[in-house]
């Protein structure tokens, strides 16, 4: 398989990490076991070298353009908006790189383009804002698939209704098959032929979400553009091949284990109740980010030391541990939570013992990663609703 895509220094505070991937070298490193000998087509500068060398080590052929300055996307956590330096405007466009091949795999770059010629090519364009059509740099296919998330399907049709959006990509972008990313819900796959499929996410014991999006592309171009399986099915290993990369944070993907992961059965979307301290700059922002991202995960969230919202109908409970002091542990006892999914997000080097040994957490699931917890949160209030 024949990959073009960006080749960027990744960062992240909480938890640790800085890595030279980007969406191309993601995507060749998730497929080296399943398609050994896969050419990454990319930008990179003499900066980049040892990286090259690495990707290198691993079977990954390369094809390489030069750049004049590499590309940084820094991320506080996982699920924060990346800074990336240089600016976007700041980078200096370079020529277009050509990619001719049976099976392509085709991302959207910062500092470029690709044009593509293939019998069957996949198209993640890597952006909500403007995103280019797959054939409007001369790109030529037979058939298209085209993998996006919610924001960017909405936002390249300026229709809401999924279906009616993902319709009309199908009908004026010559598309054959649009996959739409749904986050916690999974995965929607509509085909030209009018047929629907829902593919569930998997659950996984740790989410870390960088690059999920690229790991999804790339297990879906080689089982479809590749392997010629069906969208569906082809979507569902990608959707597995997610968690596997959320719980190791490894790649390649490994093959073997793909089947071991259970998925997620999301109902409607519930509520969940977020409870915490706000007496400090930390948890302020801390409970702060936890009711934003949840939002964004598609679940209510009622927030009392926030909203003075009321808990009446909640399915799930998300509680920040640090600072708890007698007084939550009163609210929380006072509350009718003993049949309810509880997560509480208890960071490395918390104390909260005394939180821990109240009767309503008993059964409590303790969770070491903002991430992981609030995940864990947003799919029990979606399958308590099912």
């Amino acid at each position: 398989m024949k990959i073009a895509g960006g080749f960027y220094r990744e960062q992240c505070c909480m938890p640790a990490w800085d890595a030279m991937l980007g969406s191309g070298a993601r995507a060749a490193m998730a497929v080296s076991t399943l398609s050994p000998g896969s050419s990454l087509h990319t930008y990179a500068g003499d900066c980049d070298r040892n990286a090259v060398g690495a990707l290198k080590e691993q079977g990954i052929k390369l094809q390489i353009r030069q750049r004049p300055t590499g590309v940084v996307f820094s991320y506080f956590h996982p699920l924060s908006r990346p800074h990336i330096y240089p600016s976007p405007h700041e980078i200096v466009r370079q020529p277009a790189i050509t990619v001719n091949g049976d099976a392509v795999l085709r991302f959207g770059f910062l500092e470029g383009e690709a044009i593509v010629e293939a019998d069957r090519a996949v198209y993640d364009p890597q952006t909500w804002r403007n995103p280019v059509p797959f054939g409007a740099n001369g790109s030529r296919v037979n058939v298209l698939a085209i993998v996006l998330n919610e924001l960017e399907l909405r936002s390249s049709t300026g229709l809401y209704d999924l279906k009616q959006a993902a319709l009309q990509i199908i009908e004026k972008k010559n598309a054959d098959v649009v996959v739409v990313k749904r986050g916690i819900w999974g995965a929607t796959v509509y085909e030209r032929s009018g047929l629907v499929m829902s593919i569930p996410a998997y659950r996984s014991s740790r989410i870390f979400k960088i690059g999920t999006g690229d790991v999804f592309s790339a297990i879906f171009a080689h089982f479809w553009a590749e392997k010629k399986l069906p969208p569906a099915e082809a979507a569902d290993l990608a959707s597995r091949a997610v968690a596997q990369y959320c719980s190791t944070g490894n790649l390649p993907i490994e093959p073997g284990g793909l089947d071991l992961f259970v998925p997620i059965h999301c109902g409607t979307s519930g509520t969940v109740l977020l409870w915490g301290e706000t007496g400090s700059l930390g948890q302020r922002y801390t409970m702060e980010e936890a009711r934003f991202v949840l939002k964004d995960l598609g679940v209510n969230v009622c927030c009392p030391v926030l909203d003075g919202c009321s808990s009446n109908t909640v399915s799930a409970v998300l509680i920040l541990a640090d600072g708890a002091d007698e007084k939550t542990i009163k609210s929380i006892e006072s509350e009718l939570l003993s049949d309810l999914p509880i997560v509480v997000l208890q960071e490395k080097g918390m104390r909260c013992d005394e939180l821990l040994k109240a009767p309503a957490l008993a059964k409590a699931s303790i969770i070491d990663d903002f991430t992981t917890a609030t995940y864990a949160a947003a799919w029990a209030a979606v399958e308590r609703r099912n």
